[in-house]
């Protein structure tokens, strides 16, 4: 017999925290995108105009165009928004599962995937501090990363 995994009870407050997740991951997955297209343009196509003008460009400080033109921004050649891409929609997964299946194990998953992302999220900062560029949409999925990390503990601690 399989041991048994710890659910949720049907009233916790946790399947809302789950739903929370989900909704902070898929706009993980908007901005990820959105930062992604014109760096793998100016990257791998070579499209120098890709990322010119971006609405995210607020001063020679804070410009998503100026920290993703940098070769700072690539992590294995890959532009790091793009690694963002790939992990955002698996937080969205991992979160709807815990939000259907009611169980802690998907909590303790994302306390361990978003806290990897803390590391990366820390590694583009020190980047950015290095440039002098600082992107605030970077900025936005630290914030979201951070508040994933702190909720999913939530969920497996029983707050």
């Amino acid at each position: 017999m399989e041991p048994s995994t710890p659910t949720l009870p049907e009233t916790s407050s946790s399947r809302k925290i789950y739903l929370i997740i989900l909704i902070l991951a898929l706009i993980g997955v908007a901005n990820a995108a959105y930062l992604s297209i014109p760096a793998y343009e100016y990257w791998f196509w070579a499209d120098k105009l890709a990322l010119q003008m971006m609405p995210c460009d607020l001063s020679d400080t804070l410009s998503c165009s100026g920290i993703l033109q940098n070769p700072r921004s690539l992590i294995f050649g890959i532009p790091f928004p793009m690694i963002a891409l790939v992990v955002y929609p698996i937080l969205s997964v991992i979160a709807l599962m815990g939000w259907l299946r009611r169980r802690t194990l998907e909590a303790k998953i994302l306390t361990g995937l978003s806290a990897g992302g803390i590391c990366f999220n820390s590694y583009i900062i020190y980047q950015e501090s290095i440039v002098g560029v600082f992107c605030p949409l970077c900025a936005m999925c630290s914030v979201i990363i951070v508040t994933i990390f702190v909720l999913s503990i939530m969920i497996w601690k029983g707050k």
